[in-house]
């Protein structure tokens, strides 16, 4: 039987977890979104409670003590057990939400197309849509597979742990506007590489095709790659190349239907290929399950 009397304040324990966990009292302020003297106070309040002292002053940094290394375990796995309980009622009282995580401009051009798209086919048949929410996040280390019921994500389709199916194979040509396309189309890949304007996707964990991967393919003795506008986001560049700002290497799969409507022009036939690729990955079981199978058929995928 849990006595009340004996626990200490929640949001003393949620400062103390932060403040260890993190190593600063003023990230853990940050990131529960107080200021830092409230931190302070909190882990006041809960030394007061136990009687003893958790971080002792070194110069200007706090360190935990020993009794802080003993509690702490303590406190990681009831608060973790709380949040796995919690998300788990969540998941049940809302079952028929899904959940998927994606970047975002995949989920921009290709995800929420496709859902919208299927809703509209199905028209009033409520089986036979699908709710869904979609989050996104830049990188996968963001992205937490056992929060969300699926994820797509770009790779070779080994996710250990987990599931996953091909809906899209790395097939990469270099998009443009069509005014800018027409002015563009004399150009050869050398003088494309060196005059541009290219728009260029930065990726910390260099996951995709560059421009410089187009070079070694179609024009290796480009002696330059021209650097007009370089963005950190798919979906950004992808909106840069639809106003006119510059050419932008484009998924073909992702931007399908931009292409087959006009608003965006390939100035290549021959698109960059690899065998990687963007996957639905899950859980084990949950994609042949009645949820997946529903999702797949959603994003057109031809398994389902």
């Amino acid at each position: 039987m849990i006595r009340m009397r004996h626990l200490p304040p929640l949001r003393a324990i949620r400062a103390f977890e932060a403040c260890y966990r993190l190593g600063s009292f003023t990230r853990a302020a940050a990131e529960l979104n107080v200021g830092q003297p409230a931190i302070s106070h909190q882990i006041r309040l809960l030394e007061e409670d136990l009687g003893a002292d958790l971080f002792e002053k070194r110069g200007p940094v706090s360190r935990p003590t020993a009794i802080a290394d003993e509690f702490y375990g303590s406190v990681a796995l009831s608060l973790s057990g709380l949040a796995e309980a919690s998300r788990r009622i969540r998941r049940r009282g809302a079952q028929d939400m899904l959940t998927i995580a994606t970047y975002p401009g995949i989920a921009t051009f290709w995800v929420l197309p496709r859902l919208a798209a299927h809703r509209v086919k199905a028209g009033s048949v409520d089986n036979a849509t699908l709710s869904c929410r979609v989050v996104t996040a830049e990188r996968d280390a963001d992205i937490d597979l056992a929060d969300v019921d699926a994820a797509i994500l770009f790779g070779d389709g080994t996710w250990p742990g987990f599931e996953s199916r091909l809906l899209l194979s790395e097939r990469v040509v270099p998009v443009a506007s069509p005014n800018l396309a027409r002015q563009l189309k004399s150009k050869s890949a050398a003088d494309l590489l060196r005059d541009g304007p290219l728009i260029h996707l930065e990726d910390p964990e260099a996951r995709w095709f560059t421009w410089r991967d187009w070079q070694q393919q179609f024009a290796p003795k480009a002696k330059s790659i021209d650097q007009s506008l370089v963005v950190t986001n798919h979906g950004v560049a992808i909106y840069q190349a639809l106003q006119g700002a510059g050419v932008a290497l484009g998924w073909q799969g992702v931007i399908a239907d931009l292409l087959a409507s006009g608003v965006l022009v390939s100035l290549s036939d021959q698109p960059l290929e690899s065998p990687r690729g963007y996957h639905l990955v899950s859980r084990p079981g949950w994609l042949d399950g009645p949820a997946g199978r529903r999702l797949l058929a959603h994003l057109g995928h031809e398994s389902a």
